[in-house]
């Protein structure tokens, strides 16, 4: 196996949702890097963070959307070429779950690929005893747009937020876009005109 085949696949993964839903904080979390009190965020912000999964590597390149209403037309260009949605909503704020149904999951699905993986992640789990949204019905809307569903709190550490991104990681895995990607690295190298396959074989062997 060459060293270019045993380079990680990169799974852009973007959050949308409602300003205040917790967005920065899910990602500050899974990046060891949360902090109280984040400020809402303006535009998009992205990082990134390496996983082993099943044996492969995935480089999750993780987009962090503006929530307020005046960055929308903005963030649809953030949309595209993704392969993982998380939708988030506050499971103390019902209009913010509405909204996924209102606005996100559609803006995202007609700027988005397709195949791409959706999720829902009900944030401030922490929270529970004021949640204002039935889980039944979130678990009815999950089935209906065919989305995971993890109730997460990036308040408390032991919640749902690394198992989210690892079971994710391994729907990407599974999943058609990715079969194609691996596909794709492991095609024969092109030949240049004049070349023949001894001449392919050489190369490699010098570089080896």
């Amino acid at each position: 196996m060459n060293e270019m085949s045993q380079d990680p696949i990169s799974c852009k993964t973007i959050l949308v949702g409602d300003s205040g839903v917790g967005k920065t904080s899910i990602i500050g979390r899974y990046l060891n890097q949360f902090k109280e009190n984040e400020k809402a965020t303006i535009g998009a912000s992205f990082s990134n963070k390496l996983e082993k999964i099943d044996q492969k590597e995935i480089l999750f390149e993780i987009w962090d959307t503006a929530g307020q209403e005046r960055y929308r037309s903005v963030n649809t260009l953030f949309y595209q070429d993704a392969y993982i949605c998380i939708l988030v909503y506050d499971i103390t704020n019902k209009n913010s779950f509405e909204s996924l149904n209102n606005y996100w999951y559609n803006a995202v699905k007609e700027n988005g690929n397709d195949g791409l993986i959706f999720h829902v992640a009900g944030n401030k789990n922490d929270l529970y005893e004021n949640e204002d949204v039935d889980r039944k019905v979130v678990e009815d809307y999950c089935d209906s747009i065919n989305a995971g569903l993890n109730f997460v709190s990036a308040i408390d550490n032991s919640t749902g937020i690394d198992e989210m991104f690892r079971s994710l990681g391994k729907k990407f895995i599974k999943s058609e876009i990715y079969q194609k990607m691996m596909a794709s690295k492991n095609l024969p190298p092109k030949l240049s005109k004049g070349e023949n396959n001894n001449d392919i074989k050489k190369k490699k062997k010098k570089f080896c």
